[in-house]
């Protein structure tokens, strides 16, 4: 059976990443690690896997594939058939860590309450790298245009440092932590400027694996360390400051995902993530919801869920994440511009948002929006049937009816949660030919109307997206 399952595919392994080449190892191995030169060969370890004990030489490349090390052997090692053993027992635990309880996993809030603007709710887009619903919130801590200061972070609750990345160029540099509180849960700091002394001094006792990525200012090395480091709630993880807000990022993988209407077209952790606020005590949870707002915190989240959504997708209709047909999140995860978001904003979800232009005719890459015409009470079911009917619909009333729907008056300026917002002269044409199949065209120029383009009929030029 364990062969079996090392029979896996790479792909589906370089999932268990979260952007980032290689394999991270979710669920706890014991690991003796022995250096062996410089250069290239400090990548190196010798592993025993927990779950095989087999002796392996792993080098960590692109796709964090392990060749066994036996003569003749030319199968996938033990490592990856654990992993693979791993993938499919998530929600029952992980060696080595316990069982997650069903009490609050956290009590500290990582920032002071008066050292951040806002802690951004679940669902925030922004163009280019965030062309999809952002599934973690941040600490907002400077306006646009000002320097980032440097705020001290604290860890949560008692939980396991796993991970720590360094990535330095010759224009900025800081960390990546990750952590578990227990086996079947995962959370992370991202950008911090720097880390405490003592995960410091860890992560330079540990050979770590360094790579070089290029990036338009130069070249990038990321460096990254495993290590199995118990800290307590409270206790420094770093401080901000590299040039953007801190994200604070959690999967749960005991949930039952939903809001993605093909789990398969995401990465293999995707669909698990959450918002630490729910895994507060109620006290201290509603502090910290206190602070979910727009990035600069002037305008409140009030709707629910109030920390947010980032799986948007209501099958049956239009609302949701749409992509080119042959491509997804996990088999194309680098850019996400090419595809369509039709989504709220994260601070008001009753404002429709939409993420196009990069694979539509005549279409600036941007975020849009519209008035709605209609908007339905909640908890009703009702359909308009006015002659208009079909016109700046919101995305959860377009259905597959063999109709075609028509936007108009997509304004500028910015969105409820201070998202900039294009414009687009002429009108948007949308039908669903089916309940996974959506095609979109804009058509008319400056002025155009959804009546003066009438009778509204799609031509060859439209894309089609599917899910």
């Amino acid at each position: 059976m364990i062969w079996a399952a090392g029979a896996i595919p790479h792909p589906l392994l370089d999932t268990l990443t979260d952007a980032s080449s290689g394999v991270m190892v979710l669920f706890s191995f014991s690991e003796e690690r022995h250096p062996r030169g410089a250069g290239a060969d400090r990548a190196r370890s010798r592993t025993r896997c927990a779950l095989c004990r087999k002796p392996v030489i792993c080098r960590r490349k692109k796709w964090g594939v392990c060749a066994r090390a036996r003569i003749g052997v030319v199968k996938l090692s033990g490592c990856i058939a654990a992993l693979a053993l791993a993938i499919a027992a998530r929600a029952q635990g992980a060696p080595g860590l316990p069982p997650c309880p069903a009490e609050p996993l956290y009590r500290v809030i990582p920032m002071a309450l008066t050292d951040f603007l806002a802690f951004r709710p679940l669902g925030f887009v922004s163009l280019p790298s965030n062309a999809f619903p952002v599934k973690h919130s941040s600490f907002s801590i400077a306006l646009p245009g000002e320097p980032t200061p440097e705020r001290l972070v604290l860890f949560p609750g008692d939980l396991w440092v796993t991970e720590i990345w360094s990535y330095r160029s010759a224009n900025f540099g800081g960390y990546q932590l990750y952590f578990q509180p227990c086996a079947q849960v995962r959370g992370y700091f991202f950008h911090l400027k720097d880390i405490s002394p003592r995960l410091k001094e860890t992560f330079q006792a540990v050979s770590a694996d360094c790579q070089d990525y290029p990036d338009p200012s130069g070249v990038i090395v990321k460096c990254r360390a495993q290590v199995m480091l118990r800290v307590v709630a409270g206790e420094p993880a770093g401080v901000s400051g590299d040039g953007a807000g801190v994200d604070f990022g959690m999967a749960d993988f005991r949930i039952q995902p939903t809001g993605l209407t093909v789990l398969d077209h995401y990465p293999f952790d995707y669909p698990y993530y959450v918002s630490p606020v729910d895994y507060y005590p109620a006290d201290v949870k509603a502090q910290f919801a206190s602070k979910l707002a727009s990035w600069d915190g002037a305008v409140p989240r009030t709707a629910d869920p109030r920390v947010g959504t980032y799986r948007p997708d209501i099958p049956g209709t239009a609302q949701g994440l749409w992509f080119l047909p042959g491509t997804n999140m996990r088999n194309n995860p680098a850019d996400m511009t090419p595809n369509l978001a039709l989504v709220g904003d994260y601070v008001d979800p009753a404002q429709p948002i939409l993420m196009l232009g990069a694979s539509l005719r005549g279409v600036t890459l941007g975020l849009y929006s519209f008035t709605p015409a209609v908007t339905r009470p909640p908890g009703r079911n009702r359909r308009p049937h006015a002659a208009d009917a079909k016109v700046n619909r919101e995305f959860r009333d377009v259905v597959p009816d063999g109709g075609v729907y028509c936007y108009e008056n997509l304004r500028g300026g910015r969105s409820k949660g201070l998202l900039p917002l294009a414009t687009l002269d002429g009108v948007l044409l949308l039908t669903m030919p089916g309940e996974t199949t959506l095609r979109i065209e804009k058509q008319g120029a400056a002025g155009a109307t959804c009546d003066s383009m009438r009778p509204w009929t799609l031509s060859a030029n439209a894309t089609t997206f599917e899910r």
